[in-house]
């Protein structure tokens, strides 16, 4: 991707695994970085960068299941008590709501059907932000490190 200063990029790929025993988590297997126009415009952090080795559940938000889990990472790491930057709901659910327009802007494989996928996922993306705002009980409840059976609760 284009690394414009002050502009949403991703200058890496995201590298995940399937976690063995778990059917729902993955965890990075190289760091993955990430630059946000909204938390540099309100933290002044100019690159972020989730840890190899973070566990998380790619974009599973309560009701459906999504398809950008570059965006369901960002956000999840912005929920952690310890991510870098520390933010609130709003602000992890505004950053969240970037990438997935930033990502979606990014899918030109449908081309035949623009304007109807471009109105799917303006729908989409809203509802997927306000469903991570309302969700009860995930926010700042586990640390970056946590293990996937930590946010499982798997004792």
């Amino acid at each position: 991707m284009a690394d414009i200063e002050g502009k949403t990029s991703l200058p890496n790929a995201m590298v995940i695994m399937n976690i063995a025993g778990s059917d729902r988590f993955v965890k990075l297997m190289r760091p993955f970085r990430f630059r946000s126009k909204v938390l540099r415009d309100n933290v002044c952090k100019k690159y972020c960068e989730i840890p190899a080795g973070f566990c998380f559940d790619l974009e599973s938000i309560p009701w459906f299941r999504g398809h950008c889990p570059e965006a369901g990472a960002i956000h999840d790491y912005l929920c952690r008590i310890d991510s870098d930057p520390v933010v609130t709901k709003v602000m992890a659910a505004r950053v969240y709501f970037e990438f997935l327009e930033y990502l979606y802007g990014l899918d030109d494989t449908r081309a035949r059907f623009k304007m109807l996928d471009r109105c799917g996922d303006w729908i989409k993306a809203r509802a997927k932000y306000a469903a991570v705002v309302l969700a009860p009980g995930y926010f700042h409840k586990h640390y970056v490190n946590a293990s996937w059976q930590e946010l499982a609760g798997v004792r």
